[in-house]
């Protein structure tokens, strides 16, 4: 038979964990949880920024198709656009925000190429004159900024313009997507 003193002795014998032990396996626990958020904040992070920096090549790449298909189209000036010399096919100038770039397109409109400010930002903006009609608007969406905007005509031979555009996504990771993109166009128009 158990006697009363066995009873006491046993349950005794029985022992929980001790501070150190629970200090310890809260500690880990604790480093396991913040490096599995941390690891799931950089994921989370990382596809922002790559969602970002696709929005900006499409834009981009949207930008490029338009000027490209109406530059190759560019005509020589005859005495149509009163700002380009006769006999040229591009003129460049520039305003507060960077370069300008004129040119006589396939409809015999006159072209203009250059930034504006938008409320604040600076967007990419096309303006087209005909006698008695002028059609503007943007083609950069309001979501894409545009630091710089530059032109560089080559008239030697057939004539070509390189166009220099640094861009970024709008929001608060906005220099995570920077990019910086260049891109030569021909006109058709052979001398």
């Amino acid at each position: 038979m158990i006697g009363a003193n066995d009873k006491t002795k046993n349950s005794s014998e029985k022992s929980g964990f001790s501070l150190v032990e629970v200090l310890v396996s809260v500690a880990l626990f604790v480093t396991i949880i913040l490096s599995a958020t941390e690891i799931f904040r950089l994921v989370i992070q990382g596809q922002r920024d790559a969602i970002a920096s696709q929005n900006v090549q499409e834009s981009l790449k949207y930008f490029f198709e338009v000027i490209g298909k109406e530059m190759r189209m560019a005509k020589k000036n005859e005495n149509v656009c009163p700002d380009i010399p006769a006999g040229n096919i591009f003129l460049l100038t520039s305003n507060s925000l960077g370069g300008v770039l004129q040119f006589r397109n396939y409809y015999d409109e006159c072209v203009y190429y250059y930034l504006e400010d938008d409320n604040g930002k600076q967007r990419f903006k096309i303006e087209r004159n005909t006698p008695g009609n002028l059609s503007s608007g943007f083609i950069s969406p309001a979501k894409i900024l545009i630091d710089t905007l530059e032109f560089a005509v080559d008239g030697t031979g057939q004539v070509a313009v390189t166009v220099n555009i640094k861009a970024w996504a709008a929001g608060e990771d906005r220099y995570k997507s920077e990019m910086d993109i260049q891109t030569t166009v021909s006109s058709r128009f052979y001398r």
